[in-house]
């Protein structure tokens, strides 16, 4: 747990609190003086409140940034329940202050990180990428975009495939870590709600095979941490994504690890590429996009992984990042319209990829199981 409180409002993030955050970590040695904050992402940081903080100083200070993105839970009390009960918040922390220099991709460096689980308190305080271009999943990912980031993928993956360093970190939980299947509790409190806000969007098959998907995700979990496993973001859509890197070293750089985990390294692409990017363009490409990425994995020393094994998992992991639009379709609030419109591009765009594949065959090879007995209950 951090010396200092952690702010439970970004109000609270004042120019004393925040002298104290960046002197912790050696950024500056003298005083914040001023913190100007402007909210930003609305509608796009469904599980967390996001600033751009100015910063002025008693003094130079050749460290210090000139501005930074503040990150705390969101206010939403859906998002905030789920977010708790799967420990994204408390993750998120640990990646910035353990992993992000070593990840194998670029991801934002962070001045300062810190949390308490028993209040739900976490923040964040992260470089501003403002002057990079970021990715809109609403608008989709361009076909260079999704080859590039499937490319950065790939070097990714490749770094961790059933290796020992992945083993180590046991704060990054499996696909199927009895908190992730937790999920399956949040799918079938959105599910009716879901249904009642965007019933209108699906086929009856896509109903069925929506209200199916409940019962078979934990098994599927089972399966996609089964064989070997690679490190995830497990947040991959579009608005995570922020083209180049601050240093011009880098194509692109990834935000938002809260939902990183372990598993099945086409889980990162079927959730790009089935919510991310237009469907006429997926539906053309997505097996060229798959075949590189099974290369690149080839010649960074990944072995005993067909591409037909590699597509099979692709399939398999389409239908379940279903979850995401259900959840946050579920959930959302409907006056949100940046949200409402991003919920809803999410939804359709995943649809069409799972009837294209006929990724909904898939469930036939998985049985029925209970869902997980809900926290404390």
């Amino acid at each position: 747990m951090s010396t200092l409180p952690i702010p439970a409002t970004m109000s609270e993030l004042d120019p004393a609190w925040l002298t104290a955050a960046l002197r912790a970590n050696g950024h500056i040695s003298g005083e914040v003086t001023s913190a100007e904050k402007v909210t930003i992402g609305q509608g796009v940081g469904i599980l967390g409140e996001l600033a751009r903080v100015t910063l002025a100083y008693s003094q130079p200070e050749p460290k210090g940034p000139k501005t930074l993105i503040a990150k705390i839970p969101t206010a939403d009390p859906g998002g905030r329940g789920v977010a708790e009960m799967l420990g994204f918040y408390e993750k998120e922390v640990r990646f910035y202050n353990e992993l992000s220099a070593r990840v194998g991709c670029r991801s934002a460096q962070a001045y300062y990180a810190a949390g308490d689980p028993a209040t739900v308190r976490y923040v964040v305080l992260m470089e501003d990428l403002g002057g990079l271009q970021l990715g809109d999943q609403v608008a989709g990912a361009s076909l260079e975009q999704a080859k590039t980031l499937v490319g950065e993928l790939a070097r990714l993956h490749a770094h961790w495939w059933a290796s020992k360093d992945l083993d180590a970190l046991g704060w990054v939980p499996p696909i199927n870590a009895p908190q992730i299947k937790f999920s399956a509790l949040a799918y079938a409190q959105a599910l009716e709600p879901f249904l009642e806000k965007f019933g209108d969007h699906l086929t009856g098959l896509q109903r069925q095979f929506t209200g199916a998907y409940l019962f078979r995700m934990n098994p599927m979990q089972d399966y996609f941490a089964s064989g070997d496993s690679t490190l995830l973001h497990g947040d991959l859509r579009l608005d995570n994504v922020f083209w180049g890197s601050l240093d011009g070293q880098a194509p692109l750089t990834l935000i938002d690890w809260q939902i990183a985990m372990k598993g099945r390294g086409p889980y990162d692409i079927a959730y790009f590429m089935s919510q991310s990017i237009d469907p006429a363009i997926r539906a053309a490409n997505e097996e060229a996009i798959l075949k590189e990425y099974h290369r690149a994995l080839l010649d960074r020393g990944v072995k005993d992984y067909t591409f037909d094994a590699c597509w099979d998992d692709y399939r398999a992991c389409t239908i379940g990042c279903l979850t995401y639009p259900v959840v946050s379709g579920g959930s959302i609030d409907l006056a949100n319209e940046r949200g409402l419109e991003l919920v809803t591009m999410m939804l359709d765009r995943s649809i069409s990829a799972i009837m294209d594949l006929k990724a909904y065959e898939i469930l036939d090879r998985f049985e029925d199981a209970p869902l997980p007995t809900p926290p404390g209950a």
